[in-house]
């Protein structure tokens, strides 16, 4: 399977959407369900790498250590690829509420977001 993943560089820390605490690095990831009719969606997830909410996760622990140590991102740096690599490519994607997103939706129809 070939999975692409991105990261997304900015000047500003990704902030963490579990505890609102500055993250380290924001990556799109690829995603998918299936809807209610049973057809797979596919798509991409933003995923933020948090030294606070994902210290005891053993794919990225390492990585939040190389970040200690050697501060920004450097796609040149074959230790921060492997890491990131395993990072990526382990990362927990809860499954899409969708009761949440229809409530969300209709927040939005009301003006309430």
């Amino acid at each position: 399977m070939n999975r692409q993943i991105e990261v997304i560089t900015s000047d500003d820390a990704p902030e963490c959407p579990r505890c609102g605490q500055e993250g380290l690095l924001y990556a799109r990831v690829p995603n998918g369900w299936y809807n209610a009719a049973g057809a797979r969606v596919e798509g991409y997830t933003g995923v933020v790498l948090c030294p606070a909410c994902d210290t005891q996760d053993l794919h990225a622990a390492p990585l939040i250590t190389w970040f200690h140590v050697n501060g920004e991102a450097n796609d040149e740096d074959q230790e921060f690829v492997r890491l990131f690599i395993a990072w990526a490519t382990n990362v927990f994607v809860p499954m899409l509420n969708e009761q949440a997103l229809e409530d969300e939706i209709e927040q939005w129809r009301r003006g309430e977001l």
